[in-house]
This record gives structure tokens, C-alpha cells and sequence, in this order.
């Protein structure tokens, strides 16, 4: 875990569990903390995160209408992330219910994705 200073909250434990991915990071934890604070105010919807595989992990909980908030919202905010934006939708890798991989798969490499035995 990369840090950038005093340790954000733990993701909400609620989000954690039922919340699905909107997108994942390469971000300092308080520069992801901060950022995903403002996405969460502008989209007036549930928005946390966690590291998974030392990327930022940032989910959403709520309906679909917030959920297209928030993808808005990433959109208005990107410029104001300090670091990068990975990936934008889903699934996220390492989440409930994500179990298909590719046949032959030996790791998953959070920059390249699956790594497949030939």
C-alpha cells in the first residue's frame, strides 16, 4: 500500500461487501481518498474504495442512476486525480462474483491482466 501520509478509513465495510467496481487507480492512498471523496459529493451517491493487488479499487453502491452519476462524475474529476486511471467500468479483479478467468491462467498481473500458460 502506497501512502501519502495519515492512513485514509477502511473502505466501508458495506460498499466493500455489495458494492461493485466503477473504476481502479494507481494513486497514493489521501491522493485516492480525496478523490473519491469529491466523486462521491458531486455524484451524491455511495462511492468508497480499498487496494486490491496495490491498485485502488474504487466501488459504487446504489442504483443505476447514481451508478451513472459517478461515471459523470469520473469524467468532470479525472483531471483532478493525482495519478492514473486504470480502468473505468468493470468488473474489478479480486471481486465477489469475478470468477472467470481465461483456460490456463497462472497469475493476474494488475498492469497486463491474466498471464496464461501456453
Amino acid at each position: 500500500m502506497a501512502t501519502d501520509g495519515p492512513t485514509p478509513l477502511p473502505c466501508d465495510p458495506e460498499i466493500f461487501e455489495k458494492g461493485s467496481t466503477v473504476c481502479v487507480l494507481d494513486a497514493r492512498s489521501n491522493a485516492a481518498e480525496r478523490w473519491v471523496k469529491a466523486i462521491a459529493a458531486k455524484a451524491r451517491a455511495r462511492v468508497d474504495w480499498h487496494y486490491s493487488s496495490g491498485r485502488a479499487n474504487v466501488l459504487h453502491l446504489g442504483d443505476a442512476e447514481s451508478r451513472q452519476r459517478v461515471f459523470e462524475a469520473i469524467n468532470d474529476l479525472q483531471d483532478q486525480l493525482q495519478g492514473t486511471i486504470l480502468q473505468v467500468g468493470g468488473p474489478g479483479l479480486y471481486r465477489a462474483g469475478v470468477t472467470e478467468v481465461p483456460e490456463g491462467t497462472i497469475a493476474v498481473d494488475p498492469d497486463f491482466g491474466p498471464i496464461i500458460r501456453k
